[in-house]
């Protein structure tokens, strides 16, 4: 049994959130990732993941999620289920950070945060078509802006 309180667990801060990962790979068996995501950037790119669901329970803040050519407003109480394959972004709505529990499954997808974060942010955004390379070896497809941008 894993017990951690609300402010421990690995942390990672890349491309507009932190993540505090509550159970990953190394203790679900790569079966999922599950982390307490603090959502503090304006949005993210429309992406889709090849071989993974994402999942998200809104706790606090706001954020409008674009699935399938629609935008769809989701507040503290709200769940979000993205099916593997489909195209997706995210935007934060008003000043506060949104804060959500995310599931990813299977995991893998905190490599792709972990590798943002050694290779350094910055170098990566001057570098639009390395980041896009790197989402790739994790399984990530992006595919433009936000599309409310």
């Amino acid at each position: 049994m894993i017990v951690l309180e609300s402010a421990q667990g690995a942390r990672t801060t890349a491309l507009g959130s932190t993540y505090t990962t509550k159970a990953g790979a190394e203790v679900t068996g790569g079966a999922y990732w599950l982390v307490e995501e603090e959502f503090w950037g304006a949005v993210t790119p429309l992406h889709r993941h090849i071989a993974a669901e994402e999942a998200f329970y809104v706790l606090s803040g706001r954020v409008a999620a674009w699935l399938d050519g629609a935008e769809t407003e989701a507040g503290p109480g709200a769940f979000l289920l993205v099916p593997r394959g489909t195209p997706h972004a995210l935007r934060r709505l008003g000043d506060e950070p949104a804060r959500m529990l995310t599931v990813v499954s299977p995991a893998g997808m905190e490599g792709f945060f972990a590798a943002v974060e050694r290779e350094g942010e910055e170098a990566l955004r001057a570098d639009p078509d390395r980041l896009v390379a790197l989402a790739a070896t994790f399984g990530t497809e992006v595919l433009g802006d936000h599309p409310a941008l």
